[in-house]
């Protein structure tokens, strides 16, 4: 039996954090023993691990692939189990397009002065706070372009019994920005540091 008549194409591919799929297709063979395909594919070119079966179908749509390239080819095989080479090589590279998400947003360690902003995401990224007295904003934290997935900014500076809108924003590695909704804390009264003022006391005459 002779070499794969074909020319895989990639039809479609879905990319997401975690994985992504990619449909591969090619020319049929006319070899009247055909028993069917297989499907190589890598991470490295004309590196692959085990094949997949597809069976007589010449359509196939591998799944669960990670971010990353990939390279694919088929072969062709027959009722005697004798296979083909392969066709000629494609590749496909996946790519992170998801933000992180965002969860466990709080806040703790309220004074009339200072708050503490703490949030989790599903993968490492970068932390920011936006807050001011509006949803405008207007201030930010110094940006910490440390990627983690427990976040937590310390916020000072703030003015005593006044409520502050907070919005959080965290990038992935590949850029890909979370942006939380708008939340809100109120900062309490401060102490009272003034001390009392002693009036002048008068001792009457007898």
């Amino acid at each position: 039996m002779g070499m794969v008549a074909v020319s895989v194409l990639i039809l479609q591919s879905h990319t997401f954090v975690y994985a992504g799929d990619a449909t591969l297709s090619w020319d049929p063979n006319t070899a009247s023993d055909l028993a069917g395909y297989k499907i190589y594919f890598g991470t490295s070119s004309g590196t692959y691990g085990t094949p997949i079966d597809a069976g007589t179908q010449t359509t196939y749509t591998v799944t669960g692939l990670a971010i990353g390239p990939y390279y694919f080819a088929v072969t062709a095989y027959n009722t005697a189990g004798n296979e083909s080479t392969f066709s000629n090589e494609v590749t496909k590279t996946f790519v992170d397009s998801t933000p992180p998400v965002v969860t466990a947003l709080s806040t703790s360690g309220i004074t009339g002065t200072d708050a503490t902003i703490t949030w989790t995401t599903n993968e490492a990224a970068t932390s920011l706070v936006e807050y001011g007295t509006t949803t405008a904003y207007g201030t930010s934290s110094a940006p910490d372009n440390t990627l983690v997935t427990g976040h937590t900014k310390a916020l000072s500076g703030l003015a005593p019994a006044t409520t502050y809108h907070y919005r959080i924003k965290s990038a992935d590695a590949a850029g890909n920005l979370a942006t939380s909704g708008d939340n809100t804390f109120t900062t309490t009264t401060a102490p009272d540091t003034t001390p009392p003022v002693i009036s002048v006391v008068m001792i009457p005459c007898s």
